[in-house]
């Protein structure tokens, strides 16, 4: 016969076993914090190693190489001795002057691109609307919406240059453009405070305003973080989304952030309580990740820490010996202007300008580590309610688009195959082969048909064909 337990025996044994069932649950997390941790620092280690000094050691040795080679040179008479002397002093002065013309031409120029006739329509605490009209003589199109944010660097990427930004391939298509953006940087307004549930609404309200503006539906579009914020309002706002758009293109944007190795390893790695202390720190003080802090974590996980070192930064100067007299912006050649603008953008400086907001980090956080479940639920709330793109799915038939790089070395195209799943023949994936991560802003070129490394197919095409044909295929 079995015995039954009676309330004399049962009661201590329970609390034996709570207590033995509290020790396992404060063990065995800690002890895969420390495995973390130990992977960690080898990563680390590898990474800084990799990334910083084996490049600078590489560096020092190239350009020793370049002088002793034009040193022999002169020897065989192949160049005067004067012409060695201006060579290597024309180098040394613009090595040595190359991160300030960075961090003063460089600055000048990014974020400089204005449109005729740009009109802000709409602010809030944190973001301003601006709508850019189409260029004049071309037929107008579906208006497009920038989801903007709080991005690494700064959302002023996409106004990078007049010559090369990423509005401008719309409003000359025909498509004008409702930019949303942050109203400044963290000298202008504060916000530490803005959190995703902020976002969320703000794309909502100026979404509408756009919406009533253009008197017709909106593409949606976000380009890499953005993308991935937008996800967070189509979740949290699937029937409004279906009252005001007409179509969702996403750039080069991470869907599920696992498959994203590259950038998810070290997030993955860093334990867990800790990242949530540190997060919590900062919560109570600035509200911010630190922009510095921000960059350094991308650089290593990328590798190109020594890029932004003074030794780093002399070698850029070294290697573009026609910038020792540059002095104005004016006197800059095209490929100068590129040069400078792309290395203020990835800079300390600007990365200190536009921090971070901790609740971002967070949402970032999960998406890289966690990323979107099979059923399409995303590991974060909005206001107390789970979100999953489910919802967007069920009560909306807006289509989407996804284009990815197939160079791009954070970002690759697996990320988003989680949305042929999801929308079958509501999704398009494009990828293009010769495109990197900030290929359709950099690269106004590829955006002409009659370039030998155009995009293929056409990302305006694709967008008015997806918003103007259904069904659309899955995979290009």
């Amino acid at each position: 016969m079995e015995s039954t337990p009676t309330a004399s025996t049962s009661a201590p044994r329970k609390l034996i076993a709570d207590a033995f069932g509290k020790g396992v649950s404060l063990w065995y997390p800690s002890v895969h914090d420390s495995i973390n941790s130990m992977r960690l620092a080898v990563y680390t280690s590898e990474h800084l190693f990799e990334g910083t000094v084996f490049p600078a050691m590489q560096a020092v040795v190239s350009m020793q190489e370049q002088w002793a080679n034009g040193l022999v040179d002169t020897v065989r008479g192949e160049q005067t001795l004067k012409d060695f002397g201006r060579d290597t002093w024309s180098r040394l002065r613009s090595g040595a002057r190359f991160n300030r013309l960075v961090n003063t031409l460089g600055r000048d120029l990014f974020g400089s691109a204005r449109f005729e006739g740009e009109t802000i329509l709409a602010e809030d605490e944190y973001f301003k609307l601006t709508y850019i009209p189409p260029k004049e003589g071309v037929p107008v199109q579906a208006p497009l919406f920038h989801a903007g944010g709080a991005i690494p660097y700064g959302d002023r990427l996409f106004r990078l240059m007049p010559e090369a930004n990423l509005y401008g391939r719309f409003t000359e298509r025909g498509m004008p453009v409702y930019a949303m953006e942050l109203r400044g940087d963290r000298y202008h307004i504060n916000y530490g405070g803005l959190t995703i549930a902020e976002l969320v609404d703000s794309i909502e309200r100026l979404s509408t305003t756009a919406f009533e503006h253009a008197g017709r539906k909106l593409v949606l579009e976000g380009y890499c973080g953005h993308g991935m914020q937008a996800l967070a309002y189509l979740a949290a706002k699937p029937e409004d989304a279906d009252k005001k758009l007409c179509g969702v293109a996403l750039f080069v944007s991470p869907v599920h952030g696992p498959d994203c190795s590259i950038i998810a390893d070290l997030p993955q790695m860093t334990p867990g309580r800790l990242s949530d202390i540190q997060l919590s720190l900062l919560q109570y003080t600035t509200g911010y990740i630190p922009g510095d802090g921000m960059r350094l974590s991308l650089d290593l996980s990328l590798k190109k820490n020594f890029l932004k070192t003074p030794l780093g930064r002399f070698v850029d100067g070294w290697n573009q010996v026609d910038l020792a007299k540059v002095k104005t912006v004016e006197e800059l050649t095209p490929v100068q202007r590129k040069v400078l603008v792309g290395a203020y953008w990835i800079s300390a400086a600007n990365a200190n300008r536009f921090p971070i907001p901790v609740d971002f980090s967070r949402y970032a956080n999960v998406m890289f580590s966690k990323g979107l479940s099979p059923k399409g639920d995303i590991p974060f709330s909005y206001r107390g309610r789970e979100l999953s793109l489910a919802d967007f799915v069920a009560r909306t038939s807006i289509p989407v688009v996804g284009f990815y790089g197939g160079t791009d070395p954070m970002i690759p195209d697996r990320t988003a195959y989680p949305l042929i799943g999801l929308l079958r023949d509501r999704y398009r994936h494009v990828v293009h082969p010769n495109a990197g991560h900030i290929s359709y802003v950099f690269s106004k070129k590829q955006w002409d048909a009659g370039h030998p490394k155009a995009f293929k197919p056409n990302p305006v095409d694709v967008i008015l064909e997806m918003i103007q044909k259904e069904p659309i295929g899955l995979l290009d």
